[in-house]
């Protein structure tokens, strides 16, 4: 799981990186068989002005050529990586959980069903 980070207008860079990556280990760690690169997309949107302008997007690229995309915005970068990494954890985990079942019942199905 290749793990790629943009970010621009963000303070502290380097401590950003490594909150992004252990959040992202930690939360599609166990995934990473189905998961091929995570792209991530940190942004200041106001600039110094303040406010609700701290915008992460994390597009995460399955290896069955599913894509599934996830993006927030709030007043604190970290609390936006977390949410965003939590919810990319439950997404990954019903996508692999549905193609898992698919798989299941294409190989239960006798020969001749098709």
């Amino acid at each position: 799981m290749r793990i790629q980070i943009q970010a621009k207008g963000m303070p502290a860079l380097n401590e950003l990186r490594e909150h992004v990556r252990h959040r992202l280990q930690f939360a599609l760690g166990r995934f990473a068989h189905g998961v091929s690169t995570v792209r991530v997309h940190l942004a200041d949107v106001n600039g110094p002005r303040g406010g609700s302008d701290k915008f992460c997007r994390i597009v995460v690229q399955m290896k069955k050529q599913s894509r599934i995309v996830i993006q927030d915005l709030g007043h604190d970068m970290q609390q936006v990586i977390d949410r965003v990494a939590d919810r990319a954890h439950q997404s990954v985990s019903r996508q692999l959980g549905r193609m898992h079942r698919v798989q299941r019942l294409a190989l239960a199905m006798p020969p001749d069903a098709v």
